[in-house]
């Protein structure tokens, strides 16, 4: 099993070089939150991007019915943002510690300032675009055409490239979502992800814990 297909191992920022990584992080500001803090709210008004220098965090959109829907998960190294929005715009997520963490803060201005100054910084930023922009259509992927057992295990996977551990001939993912927030990411009730589990571990393609999950398959 090619994990290399269904995600990365690297943090999204692998399209920037390390210069540009240096630069961007010289720009930002620091802050500290402790697990379960909202970084910002679903619709406030943000004019920066994120960057996740220690720990992890959690995007999720409110359904119609008021229901959460976990959209992405990013983890240390990942940037992320609205950045092709305008200057400041209501954001489409709300932003969760899933850990102690800290993030860096750098506004759409300062970086749209370094792009006119550096057309290499500029292309970079652009690639790393792109990256945000598949990544988005690949979750809607998952949501409309996989069904909801297709979604659960693009999803499984992806979290085990990007946070797992190759073991012999198995992926072990140590930090595993919880089924309420499996259920999130994929628009299932927590009893649905708990029955898939269930059926997976009866077919021998996991295995798992309150704190793990393996595929053995």
């Amino acid at each position: 099993m090619d994990m290399l297909t269904c995600g990365t191992t690297e943090a999204n920022t692998f399209v920037l070089s390390s210069e540009t990584r240096t630069l961007l992080e010289s720009f930002m500001t620091e802050t500290t939150f402790k697990k379960d803090s909202i970084v910002c709210w679903e619709g406030e008004m943000n004019d920066k991007l994120f960057y996740v220098k220690q720990g992890g965090v959690k995007l999720s959109k409110l359904t119609k019915k008021g229901s959460p829907l976990l959209m992405f998960l990013y983890f240390k190294g990942d940037l992320f943002g609205e950045f092709d929005v305008g200057e400041a715009f209501p954001s489409s997520y709300s932003i969760e510690t899933m850990e102690d963490s800290i993030i860096g803060f750098l506004s759409k201005n300062q970086l749209e300032e370094l792009m006119k100054k550096d057309g290499a910084f500029a292309l970079e930023i652009m690639r790393w675009q792109a990256l945000m922009r598949k990544q988005t259509e690949t979750k809607l992927r998952d949501l409309l055409l996989f069904g909801k057992p297709g979604a659960l295990a693009s999803t499984l996977l992806r979290l085990i490239a990007m946070e797992g551990e190759q073991i012999g001939e198995t992926y072990r993912l140590a930090k595993r979502p919880s089924d309420g927030e499996f259920g999130q990411l994929i628009g299932a009730p927590r009893e649905t992800v708990n029955r898939m589990f269930s059926q997976w571990k009866k077919e021998g393609v996991i295995s798992m814990t309150a704190k793990e999950i393996i595929i053995h398959d």
